[in-house]
């Protein structure tokens, strides 16, 4: 493959090399003409020189694809050359077109016309090649792969979709309403701070489409260059994200294959809400890049939408070891299993003591266990943990940027790291059918280690320490008799267990802080370690 190197311009103007030689041809001394004949040379030369190439197709087909490409063309940033063209391709899909390939190049401006068609270089050659690039893979329930790709180089600008098999109407249907979820996915990557935004691909039908997966690459320009780079695979199984960038990177995980533990809408939007506040508060305490965070809520938040409805009660559930009961489920989040974690790029901001770097480290997970020989001996644990590693430099006088040096004069500030951990561990067991055991424990336990430091001295060094433990044995609330009943009718036994059941709802949810705890539980009994539910 022939290589060519990016112009620093689209527009068509002359090249730095044409005006430096035409400087140079300008400065060099020569006979004295008449002062016509140097204007008549002068505007030939530079009418020469601002004389755009012809573009170059690699097809002469024009559909709504090669409009969008010729809009967005002019663009230097990569959410700008692809701008539309996510879109248009999937709109295609819907008019039966889904195998086709387009490219254009554009030369740089030359007095040779037609300079690329001499040289033969097509522009054909881009895809696959492009410093930026998209590919979007989906197969269908009936195995047919369908494969979109655009690249962006330079000079250039190719995309192309081609299918493995025939598309009935349904699928390729299916396919054009994630024109707009795959639109916003490219424009999300191509802004200065990237964002991900796989709302509109995680709303595929599943009922016709098997696996969507994604793969963005962008080349960072400017004072610091790099690559960052986006993977998305959502399936009946799984869904996973990752990122990688200037600032840092991400991955994320949910395992979509246990419907029987999801909760209502209802219960999923109130612990995703509970999610979301965490993750600020992890954010804030360590002083987390605000970019990363937000990807990670982002598709946090996606990730977890577009799942099927839970089983009801009475069914013998698709997925998932066994038939879970309202009391199950109350000890439960509501949400599919997932793994989490954010990783800042590591800075060292004082060159006088190398030691000290800034960074932003958080994971965070939930797991939950079925086990049991059969139905009536059951048991259920639902774990969840998170993690905040975090150290940074903050200034002595507030509202006054801190700027470390090699001089003493700048050395006034506090350095603090961060180690935080929360858990949450609820787990229920049955014997011969009946609830014989229970509970929940909550932990977390949170240090702060802080240095200051004035004209580059030591002035206290101390550690903050923040932990709290909670037990609660839930067999009065969840279990099959309960105190205070006595006299009440069954309707009113109902309602009452099914508001204590909303409660613990809430109470279950990871709690990161000592300030979320709840008062009461220091009433209840301590449950015993090593329980049947224990996994």
């Amino acid at each position: 493959m022939t290589s060519v190197s990016s112009i620093p311009s689209w527009n068509p103007s002359p090249s730095r090399a044409l005006i430096a030689a035409a400087t140079k041809a300008d400065a060099a001394p020569s006979p004295a003409p008449s002062p016509s004949s140097i204007v008549d040379i002068g505007a030939t030369q530079a009418v020469a020189q601002l004389l755009p190439s012809p573009t170059i197709w690699e097809s002469a087909t024009r559909n709504k694809v090669s409009e969008a490409m010729t809009k967005s063309f002019s663009s230097h940033a990569f959410g700008g050359r692809f701008s539309g063209l996510g879109a248009a391709m999937l709109g295609q899909a819907k008019l039966g077109n889904y195998n086709f390939s387009q490219a254009m190049r554009q030369p740089p401006p030359s007095t040779t016309p037609n300079v690329y068609a001499a040289s033969g270089i097509a522009p054909g050659s881009l895809h696959g090649n492009g410093e930026d690039k998209v590919t979007l893979s989906i197969t269908t329930k009936s195995g047919v792969e369908v494969k979109l790709s655009l690249d962006s180089q330079g000079d250039g600008l190719a995309v192309s979709m081609t299918t493995s098999g025939d598309l009935s109407d349904a699928e390729a249907s299916a396919l054009g309403d994630l024109a707009k979820g795959f639109q916003d996915a490219i424009d999300g990557m191509g802004r200065d701070t990237p964002k991900i935004k796989l709302e509109g691909l995680m709303q595929f039908d599943q009922q016709l489409l098997a696996s969507v997966k994604l793969h963005a690459e962008v080349k960072v320009r400017g004072e610091i260059e790099g690559v960052q780079t986006l993977d998305f695979q959502a399936d009946g199984a799984q869904r996973k994200v990752s990122f990688s960038g200037v600032a840092g990177s991400l991955d994320l995980k949910v395992d979509a294959s246990q419907l029987n533990t999801l909760g209502s809408k209802e219960r999923q939007a109130k612990a995703l809400g509970s999610y979301m506040k965490q993750f600020d508060q992890a954010a804030s305490r360590g002083h987390g890049d605000a970019g990363l965070v937000a990807m990670l809520k982002d598709s946090f938040t996606a990730l977890h939408s577009n799942t099927a409805a839970p089983q009801a009660a009475t069914d013998t559930p698709e997925t998932g070891k066994w038939r879970l009961a309202a009391e199950d489920k109350s000890i439960l989040t509501g949400l599919a299993d997932f793994s989490a974690s954010v990783s800042q790029a590591v800075k060292f901001s004082n060159p006088m003591r190398s030691s000290e770097k800034d960074g932003f480290n958080y994971e965070v997970s939930q797991k939950t266990l079925q086990a049991g020989a059969s139905q009536d001996e059951r048991s259920v644990r639902q774990q969840q943990q998170s993690k905040l590693s975090a150290s940074f430099h903050e200034t002595l006088v507030p509202g006054v940027p801190l700027r470390l040096t090699d001089s003493t004069e700048s050395q006034n500030y506090t350095y603090h790291q961060i180690e935080d951990t929360a858990s949450s561990d609820a787990q229920v067991a049955y014997k011969d059918g009946k609830m014989v055991k229970a509970s929940l424990r909550q932990e977390g336990k949170q240090s702060e280690h802080v240095m200051k430091y004035f004209l580059a001295k030591l002035e206290s060094d101390k550690t903050i320490p923040g932990n709290y433990s909670v037990l609660r044995d839930l067999l009065p609330v969840l279990g099959p008799y309960r105190t205070g009943e006595l006299g009440m009718t069954p309707e009113k036994k109902a309602e009452q267990r099914q508001q204590a059941m909303l409660t613990l709802s809430d109470d279950v949810l990871l709690q990161s802080y000592a300030g979320q705890t709840v008062s009461m539980w220091r009433t209840d009994a301590q449950p015993e370690e090593g329980g049947a539910a224990a996994a």
